[in-house]
């Protein structure tokens, strides 16, 4: 069985993402953006077998280092996104949200990947627009898809920070909006939200708020 739990850390409120296999007791952290202690207190008796990243940004993998250093668990992302895992985009950025170094990845991860939680399968989808590396993750079983930045409650990731791309971003949107309307989406940052109601309300897929993105 899977337990999922979103745990919003550090001053952007990033959604740090912990999947839980109750079954076999092995953890997986998808994008541990800050407050590392906290993580790592969250999976008490469970094997931690793996750190994924949606993409680069600090906030996402502030605390990679700090959570690959306690598990020795490998660290999984596109490799189009290593070139942002230690840029600070912004003066001081790395120092706001308490960032350590982060370790090369173990593992490149590409469209088509299929990850092991136990029994449960986690299929890696492309999707860049945000970052050139951007990835989501979906678990066909349990209709959920951690969408990183890509996708949020009645917007989209922005396009405008290093190797951001519109057009990319508009095919990735096109990508996501092919799964199952009941699909559970947690997004990067704020509220979770669900297919169907980014198809029907997101005026950025709608194509009803009229605007640069494309």
């Amino acid at each position: 069985m899977l337990k999922v739990e979103v745990v919003p850390v550090g001053q952007l409120q990033e959604n740090t993402v912990i999947l839980k296999n109750e079954d076999t007791k092995e953890a997986i952290f998808i994008d541990p953006g800050a407050e590392g202690k906290r993580l790592e207190s969250l999976v008490d008796g469970y094997n931690v077998i793996g750190i994924l990243a949606t993409h680069g940004h600090l906030d996402h993998v502030g605390q990679v280092g700090y959570l690959k250093e306690r598990f020795d668990a490998p660290f999984m992302m596109n490799e189009r996104d290593e070139f942002l895992t230690n840029n600070d985009i912004f003066p001081g950025f790395a120092a706001l949200i308490g960032a350590t170094p982060c370790p090369k990845p173990d593992k490149n991860l590409k469209e088509g990947n299929i990850l092991k939680l136990g029994d449960i399968d986690i299929h890696v989808i492309e999707t860049p627009g945000h970052t050139p590396g951007g990835l989501s993750f979906y678990i066909p079983s349990y209709k959920l898809l951690i969408a990183g930045d890509t996708l949020f409650k009645g917007s989209v990731g922005r396009t405008d920070l290093p190797g951001g791309d519109p057009n990319q971003l508009k095919k990735s949107l096109e990508k996501l909006m092919q799964l199952p309307e009941d699909t559970r989406v947690i997004c990067g940052h704020y509220q979770d939200t669900t297919i169907g109601e980014e198809k029907r309300t997101n005026p950025y897929i709608t194509g009803s708020f009229k605007v640069d993105l494309w």
